[in-house]
């Protein structure tokens, strides 16, 4: 899919990329320093690398009844227990197995990551508290929901400004030949980062002309333009895409962002 992803698929050390090594979590060996879990049904991108202080999982969250099968798969991939917790934000979907690996000895870090080869930065997008993390011995970066490549994107906290900033502070981390893991989706890279701030800007100001113009929300909907914009981000040509309610909910929000912003005269 992606040139750098298309490379590192046919080294060794991804010959065997998507095992399943417990029901319906999905493994992928990115390097020698770095797995990503994902359970199949719920999406979330979990990471997996060892530092010098032990075992760190990022968002160990596969839903509430595959934690089992995630702990399991963890001691298949390592054959010893996690140590450190890290949370790219604190939405359910992600901070949801914090409990769990915490009552078998887990430390959850807040604050400034203190591991060896681990960065923490804060931006303001999807919440008012994204944490992105930069494994520096694989180059990867943990972006958590301010990317997501398997939905619309998701800046509601931050709105248009905090979105902007978010992305350059990412493209800031690592180099070009960084890793991205969005929170949700495949894995990706700085093009496809940069290509998914591109639509988002042009999604807001597309839905700002036609708000402009008097249109409702339905009308917006309606346009080809607006679904048009809508399909870029379906990067994994998923039919359909965006259920209905789905759509309607991304415009009104979308909405709500550009009068927050015309409010506080900062559009």
């Amino acid at each position: 899919m992606l040139t750098m992803l298309k490379a590192l698929l046919i080294t060794p050390i991804l010959a065997a990329s998507f095992v399943t090594l417990a029901a319906n979590i999905q493994v992928q060996p990115v390097s020698q320093h770095l797995h990503i879990l994902t359970e199949q049904d719920y999406g979330t991108n979990i990471g997996l690398f060892k530092t010098a202080k032990g075992l760190v999982l990022v968002d160990p969250m596969p839903g509430k009844t595959n934690l089992a099968r995630l702990f399991k798969t963890v001691s298949e991939i390592h054959h010893k227990p996690v140590t450190h917790i890290l949370n790219t934000h604190n939405h359910e979907d992600h901070s949801g197995g914090n409990a769990y690996f915490m009552a078998r000895g887990a430390q959850l870090v807040e604050g400034d990551a203190k591991l060896a080869g681990v960065t923490r930065v804060m931006v303001k997008s999807h919440t008012s508290t994204d944490n992105v993390f930069y494994h520096k011995p694989s180059n990867t970066i943990f972006v958590g929901d301010v990317f997501d490549t398997s939905w619309h994107p998701t800046f509601y906290a931050g709105g248009v400004q905090g979105f902007k900033d978010a992305i350059e502070i990412i493209l800031q981390v690592g180099d070009e030949q960084s890793l991205i893991v969005p929170g949700h989706g495949a894995l990706s890279d700085k093009t496809s980062l940069r290509e998914f701030r591109t639509n988002t800007l042009q999604w807001v100001e597309t839905v700002r002309v036609f708000r402009q113009k008097g249109y409702s929300v339905e009308k917006i909907m309606a346009e080809n333009e607006s679904k048009k914009i809508v399909a870029r981000f379906n990067v994994q040509g998923k039919v359909p895409f965006l259920p209905d309610t789905a759509y309607k909910r991304f415009v009104e929000r979308t909405i709500q962002v550009i009068e927050r912003e015309r409010s506080e005269g900062t559009e």
